[in-house]
């Protein structure tokens, strides 16, 4: 069967990865490759592929993964998600019959079972840039999937290249799917394979309360450019003001 590499970067969330491992394991699929990245957490994984001395950030993180994976798959997975036993499966026969896959992306949920947004839209300066689940029976495409699960094919790595370095975290998958689609490629959503993301885990260990809307910050305007970032956030802060006057 075909080979997959799995690729989890840890930070502070020991008991969480140990949670997701194990449903990765519980797959059985029979020709797995686990890769732990570890960012310097304070208490470190039993079982970790790479050890850092300092927190690369994400992308960075993942790209070292990447390097080190052999996998015909390549699935990115954050710490904080669960799968279910036929997820592999799914997704080689998914990209098997859909030979323009760039990347996919499967719903998320809750652990209560509640829908959870995974799908963002094109950023807009006017529009919501919230994230969405979409409302279809089948698998679609779309502007761009979460970065906490993303399963693709070797070839597009062959092809778009790692993720980018040039952010700390966030954006960095919004960025690579539209990187995706530049090259002719499509970025799938696919509702029939469920996950279950508990979000943000390690954002909430952070011990520096905070830093995450620096990132978020910096993130945006690398991402959007700063006329547009500086638009959309002062967009933003006037409709807050304008929602207490309310």
């Amino acid at each position: 069967m075909e080979k997959i590499s799995v690729i989890i970067v840890n930070w502070n969330v020991t008991s969480t990865l140990q949670r997701c491992v194990k449903s990765v394991l519980a797959t059985k699929y029979p020709n797995l490759e686990l890769i732990i990245v570890d960012n310097n957490s304070v208490i470190k994984p039993l079982v970790v592929s790479i050890q850092n001395k300092v927190n690369l950030g994400f992308p960075k993180a993942v790209n070292q993964g990447l390097k080190k994976s052999t996998g015909d798959y390549l699935l990115l997975l954050n710490p904080d998600t669960r799968l279910p036993k036929d997820f592999f499966v799914k997704m080689v026969d998914f990209c098997k019959s859909h030979f323009d896959v760039g990347v996919v992306g499967p719903k998320f949920t809750d652990p209560d079972g509640t829908p959870q947004g995974s799908v963002f839209p094109e950023l807009s300066i006017f529009g919501s840039s919230q994230k969405y689940t979409p409302m279809s029976s089948g698998p679609i495409t779309v502007n761009a999937i979460s970065g906490a699960c993303m399963f693709l094919p070797r070839g597009t790595i062959e092809k778009i290249g790692l993720l980018t370095e040039e952010v700390f975290m966030y954006y960095e998958d919004l960025d690579y799917c539209r990187r995706v689609r530049k090259a002719g490629l499509r970025v799938y959503f696919h509702p029939g394979i469920t996950i279950i993301h508990e979000h943000g885990q390690s954002a909430q260990k952070n011990p520096q309360a905070g830093d995450w809307r620096g990132y978020l910050w910096k993130s945006s305007l690398w991402y959007n450019g700063p006329i547009k970032h500086y638009l959309m956030w002062f967009i933003s802060w006037t409709r807050q003001k304008l929602n207490l006057l309310k």
